[in-house]
């Protein structure tokens, strides 16, 4: 500061301003070493983290600590340590009051570092458990962050005006109101995050679908009051924790878990084309050998039917095979011994309400995997083989005729008349 004095004396700048110009000089120049000394901290800190020592270890402990960058505080640490020593060169014992400013700032830079270590630790533990963990702790590690921060500021708004942190703690209740407002997510997001970590209704990794977000991605991060989600067009999505309490989702974690997915897709059959199994489609159908076995046997005790009962003269008063009865048990028959259908779940054939566009016949199954590229290609291998098939049932798949069609149909209606 003396020196500062001396030089702007010697250059002949007026009296009256050179206490004025020596002060804010010498605070910028203060200034300025601090920022030099807090930059090349830093780079050497990162020198250090991206060292060989770290990169040939792969423990949690040490990913934790390169991701949360702890060591970067070291370059704040450092340069108020240092901004303590040269502060007595900068500003004498001439300029105690001056001194005295400058102390209680670098005072509450300390406690600002101390709050900085505290959040780099917190970041470190909550990485290192939310590593290979399904429930993650980031919603709780991020409210305590809040906590600490708050009575932080607190602690040096007290010692920045004088008082006793207990002065403004004891205010507290008369400002719980405001803080109900200001902080009213973070509250609301907090029960909700523990509702959702503690029942155990989501974790990272999960696959869950929320329509009326345009959520259907897996989850890749919870926050304090909010979950990301990634969909598979790669768009990322966020929604409010407490709308997953309050709102419906659909999870597929434990389809993920079991490993395998389930097929539940039905095709309409053409009404008009079911009919009773005749001697010419029956010596067709004997050739298949998913119903021989099912042929044999159903022959035989239709045939035991209509013996006993008479029924020989009239075809509508005994028991018949049919064609569309035949194709159920074919494709109940054909799933079954799919290699890729797992059979320790329910695998069977059955046949919906007739509707207008004809009988829905739906095959309920499960594949032995939970990836959705291989889930698709063999759902589509399983209707790709029995659409082609139905044919050969004398059956006839319901499809609403096109406009072509419908031409036409029009004119053959004409050349018929």
């Amino acid at each position: 500061m003396n020196y500062i004095i001396l030089l702007l004396n010697k250059i002949g700048l007026p009296q009256q301003y050179v206490e004025t110009v020596a002060t804010l000089t010498a605070i910028l120049l203060f200034i300025l070493l601090l920022y030099f000394i807090w930059y090349f901290s830093r780079i050497l800190s990162r020198m250090y983290i991206n060292s060989k020592y770290f990169k040939l270890r792969s423990k949690k402990w040490v990913y934790a600590i390169r991701e949360a960058n702890i060591f970067s505080v070291i370059g704040y640490v450092a340069a108020g340590f240092i901004a303590n020593f040269v502060s007595i060169l900068f500003f004498p014992e001439e300029f105690a009051q001056l001194q005295h400013v400058i102390n209680k700032i670098i005072n509450i830079y300390f406690l600002i570092c101390i709050v900085l270590i505290v959040n780099k630790v917190l970041t470190v533990i909550q990485i290192i458990h939310d590593t290979g963990r399904e429930i993650p702790i980031k919603g709780f590690i991020q409210f305590i962050k809040i906590f600490i921060n708050f009575f932080a500021f607190l602690i040096i708004l007290a010692y920045t005006v004088g008082k006793q942190p207990m002065y403004f703690i004891s205010s507290l209740g008369i400002m719980a109101s405001v803080l109900m407002i200001v902080f009213k997510d973070t509250i609301v997001g907090l029960t909700a995050g523990w509702q959702l970590s503690m029942n155990k209704m989501i974790r990272l990794g999960d696959w869950i679908e929320m329509p009326a977000y345009g959520v259907d991605g897996n989850v890749t991060d919870i926050s304090l009051t909010t979950v990301y989600v990634k969909n598979w067009d790669n768009r990322i999505v966020t929604i409010p924790a407490y709308d997953l309490i309050s709102k419906s989702f659909q999870s597929w974690r434990e389809m993920q878990k079991v490993g395998a997915r389930r097929i539940k897709r039905s095709f309409y059959i053409d009404m008009q084309s079911i009919k009773f199994v005749d001697e010419q489609l029956l010596k067709k159908l004997q050739k298949f050998e998913l119903l021989k076995e099912y042929i044999d046997r159903k022959e035989k005790e239709i045939t035991d039917y209509n013996t006993k009962h008479n029924t020989q003269d009239t075809m509508y008063n005994g028991r018949y095979l049919t064609n569309i009865g035949m194709f159920r048990i074919y494709c109940q028959q054909y799933i079954k011994t799919r290699p890729f259908i797992n059979n320790n779940f329910s695998a069977f054939v059955r046949q919906l309400d007739p509707t207008p566009e004809g009988l829905p016949l739906e095959v309920y199954c499960f594949t032995n995997t939970a990836d959705w590229l291989v889930y698709e290609s063999y759902q589509a291998d399983v209707f790709d083989h029995l659409l082609s098939v139905i044919g050969e049932f004398d059956l006839h798949v319901f499809q609403n005729p096109s406009g072509r069609d419908l031409k036409g149909i029009n004119l053959q209606s004409k050349i018929n008349k």
